[in-house]
Parts: structure tokens; sequence; C-alpha cells
């Protein structure tokens, strides 16, 4: 693979989340553009920046009219979707519970124009001790939608999907792990991070929707939380642009403006626990492909893996191809006679979910010889807790409460 392929798809991404109209390097094939965005989640806010460019690079009318409607579309839905967001925060209020969010809705504020993160899902968390009451209190609420009970969704989160396809998912946790003594660590950061305690965090976008606030996560979790999801992905499916913006545009805002002294917390409390986790090897291969798109340099980057675009090391590179050519549609995990790794993503969504979850460990599978490589110690240490993990699941699903 050539990276100055995925030159233009790069300039317009730093475009819209700097409100920029930069040229592109290079006379834009528009059907490739299209199609990186759309295995990246990134189409919205490619094609924003797709209509603010000079005349002369800008897509011909017939794309320019689709590209416009699929940008008020995604304003739309966002639009649309605020209010069953507020209705499941205020039902969660009512049952005694102060809900988190988390994620794309959590983290869209963090763009220029928050309705062009693109998002599949709305993730509330409540935690373990408010998970059984917090099902009910959406169940009560959403009467009309659909009410998943899987073992994925038991273990880790419950989700409603209604009729557009779109979902709220309510956390017990906002991660799992392969070990119990990690699940037991997790909770000991994930709790204080999103306690009711802490100062609330006014969302820009959802104001007038939300009443104004709503708990999101304290830094520096918040960035530890967003890179462990980015990771899990990366070995499980892929890891979308969309998931590298977030990341980069929060250490701008919560990091950067920081002082000497705080930066030094914040850098060891994410030392101590990337090194708790084993993950301090994919901290760097992350924190290059981070700087490489949207030139925002991650906390305890080496300097081998910032800024330095002419001295590419051979793990950091095959790690960046390996992230811009599979996007979140890792093309082994799927061979179902798609027309493109979309159209495979989309036809895996209808499988039963004993199916998925075997095609899912598959792709697993298929990406520990790479991990190996270039993430030894995570490697080592998941290969057997993972197979551990499964055991265990089977016996602990029958003892969860069948709501």
């Amino acid at each position: 693979m050539n990276l100055l392929d995925y030159d233009n798809l790069l300039t317009l991404l730093r475009n819209a989340i700097t409100g920029e109209s930069r040229a592109l390097s290079s006379a834009p094939n528009w059907q490739v553009l299209t199609s990186q965005a759309r295995v990246h989640g990134v189409e919205p806010l490619v094609y924003d920046a797709a209509l603010r460019l000079p005349d002369e690079q800008r897509p011909d009318k017939a794309l320019a009219t689709q590209m416009k409607q699929i940008c008020l579309y995604q304003m739309q839905q966002q639009t649309l979707w605020l209010p069953r967001i507020k209705a499941a925060v205020t039902a969660l209020r009512r049952a005694g519970i102060e809900p988190v969010l988390l994620k794309g809705f959590g983290l869209a504020d963090l763009y220029p124009k928050p309705y062009l993160r693109s998002w599949g899902d709305a993730d509330i968390w409540v935690g373990i001790k408010n998970y059984h009451a917090g099902c009910k209190a959406l169940r009560e609420a959403f009467p009309e939608a659909i009410h998943h009970d899987e073992e994925y969704e038991e273990l880790k989160h419950y989700g409603i999907v209604f009729p557009d396809g779109n979902a709220i998912e309510l956390h017990r946790v906002a991660m799992d792990f392969p070990t119990p003594e990690e699940e037991a660590y997790w909770q000991t950061l994930e709790v204080p991070a999103m306690s009711e305690r802490n100062q609330k965090s006014e969302v820009r976008y959802q104001k007038s929707a939300l009443d104004g606030l709503i708990l999101t996560p304290t830094e520096p979790f918040n960035i530890l939380f967003c890179f462990l999801h980015m990771w899990e992905h990366f070995c499980g499916s892929g890891m979308p642009l969309k998931q590298v913006l977030d990341i980069a545009l929060l250490v701008k805002r919560d990091y950067y403006p920081l002082s000497a002294e705080s930066k030094a917390l914040y850098d060891e409390y994410l030392r101590t626990n990337l090194r708790r986790f084993h993950l301090q090897e994919a901290w760097q291969l992350v924190a290059y492909v981070v700087d490489y798109v949207t030139g925002v340099q991650l906390p305890l980057s080496h300097s081998a893996a910032v800024s330095q675009r002419n001295g590419l090391t051979s793990h950091s590179e095959a790690f960046l191809e390996r992230v811009l050519q599979e996007g979140q549609c890792r093309p082994k995990e799927y061979e179902l006679g798609g027309e493109n790794r979309y159209d495979e993503r989309e036809r895996v969504k209808k499988l039963p979910v004993w199916r998925r979850k075997i095609m899912t460990l598959q792709g697993r599978f298929a990406n520990a010889r790479f991990l190996k490589q270039f993430a030894p110690a995570y490697a080592r240490h998941v290969l057997w807790a993972n197979i551990r993990k499964g055991i265990r699941r089977t016996i602990r699903r029958e003892r969860m409460i069948d709501y």
C-alpha cells in the first residue's frame, strides 16, 4: 500500500477538524475518496470539508448535491435522536441513577460541527450497582423498541434498538478485560471517574435537549478509556479513523492547556495504567498513527513515533498501513460475498449472534501474528487469558439475572 493514496483523505479530515480549507495535493479521485471515507466512518466529515475546497478541486454538481444530502441527513438524525437520549437520561434520573455519556455522542462536541461526527449508537454508563435497575427503567421508557439480552450484552451492556436501526447501549462497565483481576482493578479507575461528585461537563450541542448538563468521564480516565476502546476495535474488526480523530481532539482540548505539573501527573496516570494492562507498545503504535493523521502528539509518545515523516520505523509504518487499509472492516473477518468491506459489515449485522461471535474470534486469531510481532507484551498476556475468559463467560452467563 502507498501512503500517498490516503493523502487527500487525510487533508480533508484535517480540514474538517480545524475548519480550514486547504487545497488537496493532487486531483481527487472521488470514487476512491468516498470508499475510504465509508470504510473509516468519516463520510460526513470528509464531505463537509470537500464542499469547502477551492472551485477547481470540488466535486461535480451531482456528487456535491449527494454529499450535502448525506451531511444534512446526519444533522437531522442527531437532532431527532436527542429527544430519545433525553428520555433515557430522564428515565434513569427518575430511577435515582445519574448516567454518564460515553464515546461518540460524548465526544462529538470536540468537533467544529458536532453533528458531523458519525455514530452508530448512544452509549450510556450506569455502572454495575445500577445496571439492572437501569435496564428496567429503559424497558419501561421505550416499550416499543427491541430489547436485546444476548450473552455479550448481558456481560457488558444492554441494547435497545429502534425502528431506524440506531440503538442505545446501557453499560454496566465501560470496558471488560481478559482476567477477573484486571476487571476488578478497572473498577477502581472507572467508578471514581464516572462519579456524580465530579464536576458535570456541559455538552454544547446537546444543551437544550439534555438540560444543559450531563456527566462525561473525567480526565485522564477518558483518554485511557478511548485508547482502550480503539485498541479493542483494532484487535477485533479494525480501527476506524473516526476514533483516531476523537483521541486527538480530546488530547488537544484537555491535555495541551495543562500546566507542566498537571501534565506530569497526567503522564504518570497513563504510564501506570498502560503498564498495568500490558499496552505500552500498543500506545506507541497508536501515538504514531494519531500524529501522522492529525499532527497531534499524544502524551508519553516516543520521539520515533512523532513528527518524523521521513524516518518511519518498520513497526509504526506497518501498523499505520494496516489501520488505513482496514478501517472498521477487517477483510479477513468477513467473507460473505459483499460488494465491498462496508457491505460485508452490514451483512454481518444480520447474522445470528453465535455466528457473529465465531467470526469475531476468527478475526482476532487472524490478527494474532501481527500482535505478536508488534505488541508482544500484550499478545503474550491475552492469548491464553482470552481462552480462559471465554470459558468463564460461558459459566458466568448461567448465573446472570434474567431480565
